[in-house]
C-alpha cells in the first residue's frame, strides 16, 4: 500500500514530467527529453548527454569541456541518427517502400546502424564487405541480421560499386551518407539544438573528427544560426583529405582536394592534427580520470579541443562564466 507521502511526492513528478513535456514541446517531438514511455526503440536514438569533464583540462582556468555523449545512441555510435535520417528521408521520398533490401558496404558503425533499424523496421540488409574485415566484425553484422557477403574488394570504390551492382540486381536501396543532405539536416535539426537547449545558449565552440562531414556541418550551421561567435572545430589524421583542406589557403590546391558533398568546409574555424599516440594518450585518459570508455576517435577529438583552449585568449576564460566547449564523442570502439 502506497502511503500518502509517497503519493504526494509520485503526483509532485509526474506534474513535474508534464510540465517539461509542455516546455519541450516548443522544440518538437524530436527533442523531448521528459518522456520516459518510449512508443518503440528507435525514439531511442538522440538526445544523448552532455558529460562535464572534471578532471581532464581542469589545468585550463575558465574553460569547461563537455562530452557529447553519443556512444549512448543504442548501437554505439551517431551514426544511429544518420541512418534514421536517410531511411525516412528515403521512406518519404519513395526511394525505400515495404519490402525493399537495403544495401550496404563496408563493415564500419555506419553498416551496423542501418542493420539495425533495417532490423526493427523490416527491411532485409545486405552487407558486402572486403576481404581484410576481422572476423568478429562480420559476426557483430550477422547477429544485427544483416546478410554479410564477404568481396575480394580492396578500396572503398570498388566496394561502393559492387554494392551499387547488387541493389540494381535485387532492386534495392543503396545509402550514400556522404552525399545525402538528410545526413547533416538531421544533425541540423536535432544534436545542434540539443547542444543549444542543454547549455542554454552558452556554448563558446563545438569540436568533432571529420567521419563524413555530415555531423559537424549540420551542428556547425545551427550553433552558428544561433551565435556567430560559435567556434567550429575538426580534429582529425594528418593524411585526412579535411585535413589537407584545412593546412592550405591556396584555391587551386583546394580545388583538387574531393571532400564529401554533405560536408561545407566554409563553416570550421579551425583545424588540428592530432597523432595516433596523442589520440591513444587520451583515450586512456579518459577512461582513468573520467571514468567513460569510448572509441580511440573520442581521444583525437579531446586532444584537439585541449590544444584549442590553449589559444583562447584571457578576454574569453572566466572562472564565474567558462567558456564552454563541446566534444562530439562519436562511438565506444
Amino acid at each position: 500500500m502506497i502511503d500518502p507521502i509517497s503519493k504526494g511526492i509520485d503526483d509532485f513528478g509526474n506534474s513535474l514530467l508534464q510540465a517539461l513535456n509542455n516546455v519541450q514541446g516548443i522544440f518538437g517531438k524530436e527533442l523531448s527529453v521528459a518522456k520516459p514511455i518510449k512508443d518503440n526503440v528507435l525514439q531511442l536514438i538522440g538526445n544523448t548527454p552532455l558529460i562535464r569533464l572534471n578532471r581532464i583540462g581542469s589545468e585550463y582556468s575558465g574553460v569547461q569541456f563537455y562530452l557529447k555523449a553519443e556512444f549512448l545512441n543504442p548501437t554505439g555510435s551517431a551514426k544511429d541518427r544518420t541512418a534514421i535520417a536517410m531511411v525516412l528521408d528515403a521512406e518519404k521520398r519513395g526511394k525505400l517502400k515495404k519490402g525493399m533490401p537495403i544495401i550496404l558496404s563496408g563493415a564500419g558503425s555506419s553498416s551496423v546502424s542501418f542493420t539495425w533499424i533495417g532490423k526493427v523496421k523490416g527491411y532485409p540488409v545486405y552487407c558486402l564487405v572486403p576481404l581484410t574485415t576481422p572476423p568478429e566484425r562480420v559476426q557483430l553484422l550477422r547477429s544485427y541480421g544483416a546478410d554479410v557477403t564477404v568481396t575480394n574488394a580492396s578500396d572503398p570504390i570498388k566496394l561502393t560499386e559492387l554494392a551499387d551492382e547488387k541493389a540494381k540486381k535485387l532492386g534495392g536501396y543503396l545509402p550514400d551518407e556522404l552525399e545525402n543532405p538528410a545526413n547533416p539536416n538531421f544533425h541540423f535539426k536535432t544534436t545542434g539544438p540539443e547542444i543549444w537547449r542543454d547549455l542554454q545558449g552558452k556554448v563558446g565552440a563545438v569540436i568533432s573528427a571529420p567521419g563524413s562531414g555530415g555531423a559537424i556541418t549540420g551542428i556547425g550551421r545551427y550553433l552558428k544560426s544561433q551565435d556567430r561567435r560559435v567556434k567550429v572545430i575538426i580534429a582529425g589524421k594528418q593524411n585526412s583529405p579535411f585535413m589537407e583542406y584545412g593546412k592550405t589557403d591556396n584555391p587551386k590546391e583546394r580545388e583538387r582536394i574531393k571532400l564529401p558533398a554533405v560536408y561545407d568546409p566554409k563553416l570550421i574555424d579551425h583545424y588540428f592534427h592530432v597523432t595516433k599516440d596523442e589520440a591513444l594518450h587520451l583515450q586512456a585518459d579518459l577512461y582513468e580520470k573520467e571514468g567513460i570508455f569510448a572509441g580511440l576517435t573520442t581521444g583525437t577529438v579531446i586532444t584537439g579541443a585541449l590544444r584549442f583552449s590553449e589559444t583562447l585568449p584571457d578576454s574569453e576564460k572566466n572562472e564565474r562564466n567558462p567558456f564552454n566547449i563541446v566534444i562530439l564523442s562519436p562511438d565506444r570502439d
